[in-house]
């Protein structure tokens, strides 16, 4: 887990993948983990949730729990917990993705892995948000950058009635002077601008924090997991409590404790990429 790191790709995604992202705010990249890397992540997810049913046991300092609901069991502050998470959240893949569409070098700000269950049909609600303001982006290339970037892999099969993430296609680049609920409104009035995502495990959407979007309504009886990190330019702070532990940082590659901790924060260098010519212009 802590030896050299790989190098990360760039640019990461094909044309194709750029320009859905560019379009539509999100794209699906099917089957990025192994079958192996994600039943990994499963076991000890459930792992986790198990031992804090039965005893109230946490899996390491420096974590906490957003929900302990029946229906939605949350960890958070992932990469110290286990190596499969660690290591997921610095696949050179995804790092590579979260560069490419930050436009620079990344830092972890946040990373959580979730268990949802289906709840009573009574209760089955859309929670669409956006976690940032759209107005940090930039254009480089003609290409739209922005500072905060998800990355989601579900790690259970995704059909239309498994609960995938689902977005408002678009909406990334819609600007706070028009009202989130107006918009969440007229989406519903058209829902082919409502996309969910149906992909199987391990699977992994990327997608811009702008974008308006939410958990999916489980309409099956299967339990949905995911892990997910968020990513920023270095030179952001740690959000909302997710500093890296730093007994764990301490004992990571210069590499991999610059992308917790973001500590070269300085001459941030540019990554950029034309559409139809991805070699990297660095």
């Amino acid at each position: 887990m802590n030896g050299a790191p790989v190098a990360t790709p760039f640019p990461a995604l094909t044309p194709a993948q750029r320009l859905h992202i560019e379009i539509y705010g999100y794209v699906i990249i099917e089957n990025l983990l192994s079958e192996d890397e994600v039943n990994r992540l499963k076991d000890r997810l459930y792992d986790i949730e198990d031992r804090f049913r039965r005893s109230g046991e946490m899996p390491g300092p420096n974590c906490w729990n957003s929900s302990t609901a029946d229906h939605f069991f949350r960890i958070d502050n992932l990469p110290h917990l286990a190596p499969c998470f660690f290591d997921y959240l610095t696949h050179p893949r995804i790092v590579g993705m979260a560069e490419e569409i930050i436009g620079g070098p990344a830092r972890l700000q946040q990373s959580d892995a979730h268990i949802r269950r289906p709840i009573p049909e009574e209760d089955r609600r859309y929670g669409f948000h956006r976690g940032i303001n759209p107005a940090y982006n930039h254009t480089q290339n003609g290409l739209y950058h922005f500072s905060f970037i998800k990355v989601l892999t579900n790690l259970t099969d995704l059909g239309p009635d498994d609960g995938g993430t689902t977005v408002i296609a678009g909406t990334h680049k819609l600007q706070t002077d028009v009202a989130q609920e107006e918009i969440v409104a007229a989406a519903l009035e058209d829902p082919s601008m409502i996309h969910q995502v149906e992909a199987p495990a391990g699977s992994t959407l990327l997608f811009y924090e702008s974008l308006i979007h939410a958990a999916g309504i489980i309409k099956s009886d299967k339990d949905r997991l995911l892990i997910l990190g968020g990513y920023m330019p270095t030179m952001f702070q740690a959000w909302m409590g997710y500093d890296p532990d730093p007994d764990f940082a301490a004992t990571v590659s210069d590499e991999h404790r610059s992308l917790l901790t973001g500590e070269s924060k300085f001459n941030w260098p540019r990554k950029r990429r034309d559409l139809g010519d991805p070699r990297s212009q660095e």
